[in-house]
């Protein structure tokens, strides 16, 4: 009978040893896994902080866009009045 309680006991000290090392594996898996999230955190966070400077840039770039678009039309604009008034001013020397 004291066999059997002695390999009980052998039993029970051995099953507590094999739970704390399973806690501890649990526990640095836990820390792994936040270690991982937080370093995800960390890249997403440089990747929005990039995307929102390049989309600042890129609204910039089409305002700029826009304003030398339309300078470009008043230009055309003035070289076709000016073009008119030549021709008016031929016709006039013609005449």
């Amino acid at each position: 009978m004291l066999g059997s309680i002695a390999a009980a006991g052998a039993w029970i000290r051995k099953s507590k040893e094999y739970f704390v090392e399973l806690q501890s594996l649990r526990e640095k898996k836990v820390h792994q896994e936040r270690q991982s999230l937080m370093e995800m955190e960390v890249r997403l966070e440089r990747l929005m902080e990039k995307h929102v400077a390049q989309e600042i840039q890129r609204k910039a770039m089409k305002s700029d866009m826009e304003k030398l678009t339309r300078a470009s039309k008043q230009l055309f604009e003035r070289a076709d009045r000016a073009t008119e008034q030549l021709k008016d001013l031929m016709n006039e020397q013609e005449k």
